[in-house]
């Protein structure tokens, strides 16, 4: 099999990582909250690949876009130390379009894809600067999610596959630093290990014949780098 070129290729990929947080310069009984947009995505591909046994030309073009926010709230149990909560929710949503040179026969497939995640999370500063403190923190993840994808083509055939999470967490490490602008603003980065594990499974529903399950198995690590603002608010006397 030889893939001519993936031409016009476009990918965009924003993040903010702004998360808004109220605390108070890090001191016990303090509340933290925030809500962060943690990206935004859109892809535009078109493909052309072809076989060394036949000289027909196999054509796709592909839309997607997604995205995912990060509410969260925290307490500081003692100075310098936080732990709280945090949620993340996701969606994407993706069409494609299939030909082929040989024949007008062509195919559309369009699928979905939200999730939502819920989890703990634990972070500690260092030191008692007022002009910045490195930190490290801690977190994980259970996630809830399903899918649909659906599929037909010019000839009258369809499908429809759907989806959902058996089991599916994530748990990370991360190191940063927090420069505070001011008393009550600050901006920080971070870099970390997140570890994700996920077991999906799939109902194929063919429009004739029969339809069958399956599923899949996976894992990964993930190093990501965030940047992002913080306001700290101090605890009302």
């Amino acid at each position: 099999m030889k893939t001519i070129q993936t031409k016009n290729m476009f990918f965009f990929t924003l993040t903010f990582l702004i998360s808004i947080s109220f605390f108070a310069q890090n001191l016990k009984g303090t509340k933290l909250l925030g809500v962060g947009i943690g990206s935004i995505y859109f892809t535009n591909s078109d493909s052309e690949t072809s076989y060394s046994n036949t000289p027909t030309v196999y054509l796709n073009e592909t839309h997607t876009f997604g995205m995912s926010i990060n509410p969260s709230v925290g307490w500081f149990i003692k100075d310098n130390f936080v732990i709280g909560g945090n949620m993340t929710f996701t969606t994407s949503w993706s069409n494609s379009d299939s030909s082929n040179s040989s024949n007008t026969t062509t195919s559309e497939s369009k699928s979905s894809y939200p999730s939502l995640y819920i989890g703990p999370f634990a972070r500690y500063y260092f030191g008692n600067s007022s002009e910045g403190k490195p930190f490290v923190h801690v977190n994980a993840q259970y996630g809830l999610g399903k899918g649909k994808s659906e599929s037909s083509s010019s000839s009258g055939s369809s499908s429809e596959t759907n989806s959902h999470y058996k089991t599916d967490w994530n748990a990370g490490l991360a190191v940063g630093y927090e420069y505070f602008l001011s008393e009550y603003i600050g901006v920080y980065a971070t870099l970390g290990i997140q570890f994700y594990q996920n077991i999906t499974e799939y109902e194929y529903e063919p429009s004739t014949g029969s339809g069958y399950d399956y599923t899949s198995d996976y894992s990964r690590f993930n190093v990501p780098l965030y940047i992002g603002l913080q306001i700290h608010l101090p605890e009302k006397k």
